[in-house]
């Protein structure tokens, strides 16, 4: 940290990050942040340097009257110097001015670097918003392994594979379903090798999939359950096929191996709740409002 003749630390500057101040700050944005920056896109940043070290940066976007800020960081060796509130109070300034109503941060909890966060933003004025079962919950592997829920499939016709075992055809043909179908996808495709293809499971009937359990490792590095749909309302289908996915879940990955799970609704945050009572939310939603 650095420091003036008589030991206090040196004072913050504060200014725009643009794409000429993009080499200094990009290890201080999220990838999309610093990606959007270097495209053109509209998106608003500034940045703290100290003795004319880049340490802290937060970039966002307006969205129908709202500023959404998506990415916030300032690097340990200057924190508690009120770099993060530096930041914030000068962007809420520029927003007044242009009428914007609100500035609102989505942050996942599960580094112990975002547990700072709670007390920070309420601080600064945030609340937290109600997440309408729209949130992401983490639990161990060996908590879902005891889940008391499992049953056998019905029908002895079904067949559940590993990605790793489909043809690539398959899974294309099982992409195109699900975006007519509206179904909830991981972001990658189906077919792309960012999925955990030896966990990944799909039900196949007829040589078709009929449901699917997808893995990544897209929530902070952990193993994420990305995408789950099961086309038939039979609960035993939908169960056979966790049932499943966890055995293979313990045959390649330690007990205390930890899952994150997204609910996009009621149904999804009550599965998640039957499945393992333990879950913890992990992802929070804070808004400040600048006009009253």
């Amino acid at each position: 940290m650095a420091e003036t003749n008589n030991g206090l630390a040196a004072p913050m500057q504060l200014g725009s990050i643009g794409s000429e101040q993009l080499e200094y700050f990009s290890p201080l944005l999220l990838p999309d942040a610093a990606q959007a920056i270097e495209r053109g896109e509209p998106i608003t940043a500034i940045g703290i340097a100290q003795e004319e070290v880049a340490c802290g940066a937060l970039a966002g976007y307006v969205d129908d009257g709202c500023f959404r800020v998506i990415s916030l960081y300032v690097a340990p060796d200057y924190r508690r110097q009120g770099g993060a509130s530096l930041m914030i109070s000068q962007m809420e300034k520029l927003l007044v001015e242009n009428d914007i109503r609100s500035v609102k941060i989505d942050f996942t909890a599960v580094v112990s670097d975002n547990e700072t966060m709670f007390p920070f933003l309420s601080e600064m004025g945030f609340l937290e918003e109600d997440d309408k079962d729209q949130n992401i919950y983490t639990f161990m592997l060996n908590q879902l392994a005891g889940a008391k829920v499992w049953k056998p499939a019905t029908s002895k016709s079904l067949r559940i594979r590993p990605f790793s075992q489909l043809s690539e055809d398959v899974l294309r043909a099982a992409q195109k379903r699900g975006i007519a179908l509206e179904t909830p996808l991981p972001e990658c495709m189906l077919t792309s090798p960012q999925l955990e293809r030896e966990l990944s499971h799909a039900l196949i009937r007829e040589g078709k999939v009929e449901a699917y359990a997808a893995f990544d490792y897209s929530c902070c590095g952990i193993l994420t359950l990305c995408g789950l749909w099961v086309g038939d309302p039979d609960p035993h289908i939908l169960y056979s096929l966790l049932k499943t996915v966890v055995e293979r879940a313990m045959e390649l990955y330690p007990p205390d191996t930890r899952i994150a799970m997204q609910a996009v609704n009621d149904q999804s945050a009550r599965l998640i709740q039957g499945l393992v009572p333990e879950a913890k939310k992990v992802s929070f939603t804070y808004r400040h409002w600048l006009h009253k």
